[in-house]
């Protein structure tokens, strides 16, 4: 069986990698289906797409749902078995303590107290045990019950059931129970005495002939228990946790009709679908609900729940969560922020919402520090977030500015101030545009720029763009790297004006009367031949 557990499991975790990789795919053709800014041919492809990968996601939902069920079997099946193998134990080693007490001549001796506190020990144990048998976490009132091998008290019924055995009687007969068992009711000469509650108790079989059978008072219908007397009773109700029933009033009042009147898990469920809570909550979300207060309920019974649904869940999105947080700023986070992460996506349903999971990580994105080669320490971005950071840097520079011009004036208190990681988080949550932000640039480097230049940025050009061939021009006039020079510089933005462009002709004459013309070889070289020409035309050299 493991074998066949562990290949169900790797499929999961294949089909969960395979429905990550697809969600994204969809969000992004659902991005440029709906975009504006796209040209229709692009928006047809990919609304194409986004059908066909709606589709295919369908298929493997389906599919993931499947082997999920056969997998919950095996370790359903398993844990099972264990708890039936720990349960025998407990079973044996309590009906050992329990002979052991009643040989105990004072019940109150140190010895005494110490074998009831090992019952007890054991009581709890059992517990543990039965909810791995069950599945469903089990109550200390059914663990005690059942190890004593006596029936668990019930509410609500109208009634009443078996109580705890009533006290011997000397020869009395056995009585038969009518209503609930008064706790202390003994059995008289000719029937049963009636308990506080009027109902009939029940003693052990007297040592005398069993006489008739005594026929006790029915005392009263018993009144509906109230909801926090029910939820101490067991952790499920009609395969409910009880956190449901705690939220929701209207749930918690049907919770205690249907155990009055003793309903059956159809009828429960065919009220349950009028409440409020129910009827807000998807059949994926109360799913989701449910699975996640199994687990915790589990856990508090120190069950292992790494198989669990949710702990499978759990495991999967940790890790998914921190490569992510790895990819979007080089950042590491502990087993406990990624959990918290981990946990706010199952509660709020975000699996394949990628701007709202980014949402949950940006708190944890900003600059990183490593040490150099040199034993340097250096604080920088990483991840995705260096490369937008670098992609805002040529943006700043292809319009003549500097990062720190162009960043939009947001608030950077969450930041700690920093202006530039408080972008990067807006970028990265999608609060920012970075195709807005270059377009703001543009904007501003149009100020004070000829109407030709302001028409071209306006279209999407930057500066470095517009003034390519110029800087060109004079990276080879004046012996400079072009890309050095600056958009600002004097000479390269007089190349156009309001009067228009200059040609490249009239420029390279223009930069010959640059004072960095004069530094070049180019001028040198001209310098020395009309000298050389002026000495030839006086004869000095031949």
């Amino acid at each position: 069986m493991a074998e066949s557990k562990n290949r169900t499991l790797g499929r999961i975790n294949g089909l969960k990698s395979k429905i990550s990789t697809l969600n994204r795919s969809i969000n992004t053709n659902k991005k440029f289906a709906q975009g504006v800014d796209y040209s229709d041919e692009l928006r047809a492809k990919s609304l194409a797409a986004l059908k066909k990968e709606q589709a295919e996601l369908k298929k493997l939902q389906a599919e993931l749902k499947k082997y999920t069920a056969v997998f919950d079997k095996y370790v359903a099946d398993e844990r099972s078995e264990k708890g039936k193998k720990k349960a025998a134990a407990i079973e044996a080693e309590y009906a050992k303590l329990q002979k052991a007490l009643g040989l105990q001549f004072d019940p109150n001796s140190a010895d005494a107290k110490k074998i009831k506190a090992d019952m007890e020990s054991l009581v709890k144990d059992y517990q543990g045990a039965l909810t791995a048998i069950s599945g469903k976490p089990s109550s200390l009132i059914v663990a005690k019950s059942r190890l004593n091998k006596v029936a668990a008290p019930t509410f609500g019924t109208p009634t009443g059931s078996t109580g705890p055995t009533g006290a011997k009687g000397p020869t009395g007969p056995t009585g038969s129970p009518v209503g609930a068992t008064g706790p202390t009711g003994a059995t008289g000469p000719t029937g049963g005495a009636t308990g506080p509650t009027g109902a009939r108790a029940t003693g052990p079989t007297g040592g005398g002939a069993t006489g008739p059978t005594g026929a006790g008072a029915t005392g009263p219908a018993a009144k509906p228990t109230p909801l926090e007397t029910l939820l101490k009773q067991t952790e499920f109700w009609y395969d409910l946790p009880d956190y449901i029933f705690k939220i929701d009033t209207k749930l918690g009042e049907l919770l205690v009709e249907a155990v009055d009147k003793g309903w059956d898990a159809k009828k429960f469920l065919a009220k349950a679908k009028l409440t409020p809570w129910w009827q807000k909550n998807a059949d994926t979300v109360r799913l989701k609900i449910v699975n996640r207060e199994k687990y915790n309920d589990l856990k508090a019974a120190g069950e292992d729940v790494k198989n669990t649904e949710y702990g499978i869940y759990l495991d999967g999105q940790i890790r998914s969560v921190k490569a992510k947080a790895k990819q979007m700023s080089n950042v590491t986070l502990t087993d406990l922020q990624a959990q918290s992460v981990a946990q706010k996506i199952y509660d709020g349903n975000l699996e394949g919402d990628e701007l709202a999971i980014n949402a949950l990580l940006v708190p944890f994105l900003g600059k990183t520090t490593s040490i150099a080669g040199n034993g340097i320490s250096i604080s920088s971005f990483g991840g995705d977030a260096l490369k937008n950071y670098q992609i805002l840097q040529g943006i700043a520079k292809a319009n003549g500015f500097s990062i720190k011009d162009i960043l939009p004036n947001i608030s950077a208190l969450t930041a700690g101030g920093d202006l530039e990681t408080a972008v990067l988080r807006g970028l990265a949550d999608g609060s920012l545009d970075i195709n807005r932000i270059s377009q703001d640039a543009r904007v501003l480097a149009s100020q004070g720029q000829p109407d030709y230049v302001r028409g071209l940025l306006g279209q999407g050009y930057d500066l470095q763009d517009i003034y390519a061939p110029y800087r060109n021009q004079m990276g080879a006039v004046l012996e400079l790297d072009a890309n050095t020079i600056d958009l600002n510089d004097p000479t390269l933005r007089s190349a156009i004006t309001d009067k228009g462009d200059m040609n490249l002709y009239d420029f390279k004459k223009l930069l010959k009367q640059d004072n960095r013309w004069q530094y070049t070889a180019t001028a040198k070289e001209e310098v020395s031949n009309a000298t050389l020409g002026i000495l030839r035309d006086f004869g000095f050299q031949g």
